[in-house]
């Protein structure tokens, strides 16, 4: 891997049809670096999120992961190389129960890796992916749902079922789509929490977009704002806390100071 940035754009652009909706935006992510990309609806975030993450292709620019040009690859292969992906909905398999979701996540880590620790699911799942699964419920708060189904669980723990299922893969970078959608604002700060002790603990760089302003300040190192396609503002949290335009097109005055 290149010892340059994790995750990088540069100059890239999006349209639908002949509207242009990202319009030559570069930005950088570094190893171990929590960038939150923010902007008013319409700026284009979640657009860029899924050029960055393969869902969309871009007209022009370059996206590069981990030292390699991936502009070209789709979703799954950016998944396979290392770039996890939660989602505004959460996308879990509803039929199944928490820990057989994890464990469907772990096999398929291992079949990208051409390794295998004992029969598929469908016949026994081996042990040690058992064992791997519970460990990862207990640390995102799920022990307790280990054998609910996932249709009947709470949307809160959707969500944090999703961020297993994402972590099962081992990910070197989370791509975070509003992870706290939704969320009564107890749940929002427990999934901050979570979310910055999978970085102490997993030492993974974060992504992520989010419409509130506390869970953004308690986890990003830096922050890109949007707006209408393009870059407006981008640094630390405190400047971008501080800039101007960026109070006056998106946070608003009360949002001055809000909880860092």
């Amino acid at each position: 891997m290149s010892n340059g940035p994790l995750l990088q754009a540069k100059d890239l652009r999006v349209s639908y049809g002949n509207f242009e909706v990202i319009k030559g935006v570069s930005l950088a992510v570094q190893p171990g670096e929590a960038l939150a990309i923010i902007g008013p609806n319409g700026a284009g975030k979640t657009t860029m999120f899924k050029a960055l993450t393969g869902e969309i292709d871009c007209r022009a620019g370059q996206v590069m992961f981990c030292g390699a040009d991936v502009t070209a690859k789709p979703a799954h292969l950016r998944t396979a190389a290392g770039m996890g992906r939660t989602f505004q909905v959460s996308r879990v398999f509803l039929d199944l129960t928490a820990i057989d979701n994890v464990i469907v996540a772990l096999e398929s880590r291992d079949r990208n890796r051409g390794q295998r620790k004992g029969p598929w699911w469908r016949a026994a799942p081996a042990a040690a992916l058992i064992s791997e699964a519970d460990r990862l419920l207990a640390h995102l708060h799920l022990g307790h749902l280990r054998d609910e189904v996932a249709a009947t669980i709470s949307h809160g723990d959707k969500k944090r079922l999703e961020l297993a299922l994402t972590l099962a893969l081992e990910p070197k970078i989370l791509m975070l789509d509003e992870p706290t959608a939704g969320m009564a604002p107890a749940d929002r700060m427990q999934i901050s929490e979570m979310i910055r002790s999978i970085r102490r603990d997993h030492g993974v760089s974060v992504v992520m977009t989010e419409h509130d302003m506390d869970v953004i300040f308690s986890i990003a190192d830096s922050v890109v704002v949007m707006n209408y396609g393009e870059i407006i503002a981008a640094g630390t949290v405190d400047e971008v806390r501080n800039s101007q335009i960026v109070r006056d097109v998106y946070l608003g005055k009360d949002m001055y100071h809000a909880a860092g």
